[in-house]
């Protein structure tokens, strides 16, 4: 494909609309939003000082992981998997699978999604909870907020929270891609005007710099009711910052998350610990041991019948 006036004009014109729609924020500037922000600096731990955090218990991270094969819906088959992995390599990690297909739930589209995210957060929940048992950690680090728990399983998020609690363990969710639009009520508490529909990602872009991190949970708030605080860090080079949630009740270890979350994370990376990068890793199904599995285990007449893509036929 060539490429010609039209495609490049949509494009110069969609870079205009974005242009428009960051200026109001541009023309505040950075200075001004920093001034008006409670900016917190964290830490590099020293070898000694996380010789004596691991001495307190593991720390442990959680993901889960999704591999689709088949056709438009409902013909396709959902892996979902979870781990839970400690940092002390010589501990087994905790994995659990479950394996979907709308067509034998007999779900439309919108909610057959909706159970393959509701599976993979109870999954990821329950490979926490699992974890405590098993290692009793200091510190459970989920990728993602602790609002998706809530929301997707409420049931397996208030037995997390209650043994974590009860056990004096430390629960945080970190978030890369951040959707929440919080500042945007803190700022017009201060007088600035950013609109109701400015995003934290965007406020926040190169407003912070690295090694700095804010505390902020507005009165209004969805994770006020489920006692979740908030901060936003910038952990790295990458003008980007990543949120951590934690639970409220353990507020006074807020620093103490926010230095070691720092810690984790390479200065040349886009800001996550490099821990959940490594159990994001091995959590994936890959597309090689989803199609040997398929092969294996579904009879073909089926997986022709039922899962197999037409587009997987293509020779061009």
């Amino acid at each position: 494909m060539k490429l010609n006036n039209n495609l490049i004009n949509n494009f110069k014109e969609v870079n205009y609309q974005l242009k428009t729609i960051h200026k109001p924020l541009k023309n505040i500037g950075t200075k001004k939003i920093r001034q008006e922000l409670d900016i917190k600096i964290m830490k590099k731990l020293s070898d000694e000082e996380l010789i004596k955090i691991r001495k307190k218990g593991d720390i442990i991270g959680v993901d889960g992981s999704k591999n689709k094969k088949g056709n438009l819906h409902p013909h396709y088959l959902v892996a979902i998997s979870a781990l839970a992995k400690s940092m002390d390599l010589i501990k087994e990690p905790i994995s659990l699978y479950e394996v979907f297909s709308p067509l034998i739930d007999k779900l439309n589209s919108e909610k057959a999604k909706e159970k393959e995210e509701n599976i993979m957060t109870e999954l990821e929940a329950e490979v926490a909870i699992q974890s405590i048992q098993k290692y009793n950690p200091y510190i459970i680090m989920m990728d993602g907020s602790l609002m998706t728990y809530s929301i997707k399983c409420y049931e397996k998020w208030k037995e997390l929270k209650r043994k974590c609690i009860e056990n004096n363990i430390l629960l945080i969710g970190i978030i890369e891609e951040i959707k929440t639009k919080e500042m945007g009520q803190v700022l017009k508490s201060k007088d600035i005007d950013i609109g109701d529909d400015v995003y934290d990602k965007e406020v926040l872009f190169g407003s912070l710099n690295e090694g700095e991190y804010i505390n902020i949970i507005p009165q209004k708030s969805k994770k006020i009711k489920e006692d979740i605080d908030c901060c936003f860090l910038r952990t790295s080079s990458d003008p980007s910052v990543i949120a951590m949630d934690f639970l409220s009740i353990q507020k006074e270890n807020m620093q103490q998350l926010c230095d070691i979350v720092y810690t984790l994370t390479p200065k040349n990376s886009r800001g996550i610990p490099i821990w959940l990068d490594i159990v994001d890793k091995e959590v994936k199904i890959t597309d090689e041991m989803m199609n040997a599995l398929i092969d294996t285990y579904i009879d073909k007449d089926l997986s022709n019948l039922f899962i197999k893509a037409k587009r997987d036929e293509r020779s061009l």
